[in-house]
């Protein structure tokens, strides 16, 4: 399990990411997220690689995993590194 991936209750919130689906705590399907119903019911998995479009469901036993976006590092700009004098 990768500990930097946080449950995601609000499946609106991982619109765009890569996630992990699992099921009673194993990964069954990673991807990023196309899609998501209004009400979180429902979202789309891209296809990728040999991996089809995937629907899944808020049903029993799967939760959805996600970096939350204060996880990833700041990028640092160029224009901001300063040149020695």
């Amino acid at each position: 399990m990768n500990m930097d991936l946080h449950l995601q209750q609000d499946w609106q919130r991982v619109l765009g990411q890569h996630v992990e689906v699992r099921r009673q705590g194993k990964t069954i399907r990673t991807g990023t997220v196309e899609a998501v119903m209004p009400d979180s019911s429902i979202l789309w998995v891209s296809a990728a690689g040999a991996y089809n479009r995937e629907l899944v469901e808020r049903v029993d036993g799967i939760e959805i995993y996600a970096h939350y976006p204060c996880d990833s590092r700041p990028l640092v700009s160029e224009s901001l590194a300063t040149e020695p004098e």
